[in-house]
């Protein structure tokens, strides 16, 4: 990444983070709940049983995501790595940590919401089979049509030209140009099953529901989204990504179960790493 790029990456970062922490600190201290909203859009997602813990852990994951993403559009490709190291191994290195890293946070708050008894607001009991095939597709093929009407209206190729950022995510770069085997099994792995499972129980099962009872649920619905695209430390692809971060939290309001936005997620990651390894198909960024 160029220089303007990373400036405004931090800079976006730095006003999300800012405008999430004030907007819950003023709604605590006015409400103790969100209002009942009602649209024609079934709202399932429960709110009531969050409390304070809940808040500051909201707080952790919502630094731990954006400092990471400001510390890695700050620090140069390899600068913190011993002089010896490739950038294979470097990068073989990061997905490694941030998978690991990823899975220990989800394990946790999957604990904590067990041990206050709260698995059951996660809908993990739900298993309409009817609701998991339809909603996923059809949240994915929404995405597709929207990614496609972007490109064909030149969003992506402005924004590139505009930043000079790159086109892509760098580990998208290194999936297609690298042929090494454990560090592909290694990114697939992460984008196909733990990326899927780990930032919707984050995001999706975690963040926006508390984002939701102290701030309301269109705030909720756009923060968490644009938090989820800008993590991703690219500016070409944020847009798409933000996109498909509120479709997941539609698809996990509509349904009520997190397991719909799970399988979204990994049928629209699968598609990508297919595409990525095949090229000849249009489909949006990675995740």
């Amino acid at each position: 990444m160029n220089e303007l790029t990373d400036q405004l990456i931090t800079l976006f970062s730095s006003i999300l983070i800012t405008v999430m922490f004030l907007a819950v600190a003023v709604n605590t201290f006015r409400r103790n709940h969100a209002p009942d909203t009602r649209h024609p859009l079934k709202w399932r997602i429960p709110v009531g049983h969050l409390d304070m813990l809940d808040i500051a852990m909201c707080g952790i994951i919502v630094l731990y995501f954006s400092l990471g993403a400001l510390l890695a559009a700050a620090t140069p490709p390899g600068a913190s790595a011993p002089p010896s190291t490739t950038n294979m191994e470097l990068d073989s290195y990061k997905v490694f940590n941030g998978t690991c890293l990823n899975l220990i946070l989800a394990f946790v708050l999957l604990v904590r919401m067990f041990h206050t008894g709260r698995m059951e607001a996660l809908g993990l009991k739900k298993h309409s089979l009817k609701v998991l095939l339809y909603a996923p597709a059809a949240g994915y093929l929404l995405v597709l049509a929207i990614h496609f009407l972007l490109d064909k209206a030149g969003l992506f190729q402005w924004i590139e030209h505009a930043t000079n950022a790159p086109a892509e995510q760098s580990i998208v770069s290194v999936l297609r140009h690298s042929s090494d085997i454990p560090l592909i099994t290694v990114i697939c792995f992460s984008a196909a099953i733990a990326a899927p499972l780990v930032e919707e129980l984050i995001f999706r099962g975690y963040l926006y529901p508390i984002m939701k009872k102290y701030t309301g649920v269109w705030f909720a619905l756009i923060t968490t989204s644009l938090l989820f695209g800008i993590i991703h430390v690219s500016l070409v692809p944020f847009i798409p990504l933000a996109i498909f971060g509120a479709v997941l939290v539609l698809l996990y309001e509509y349904t009520g179960s997190i397991w719909t936005p799970i399988i979204a997620h990994c049928i629209f990651n699968t598609a990508t790493l297919i595409n990525i390894l095949y090229p000849g198909i249009l489909l949006p960024y990675g995740t």
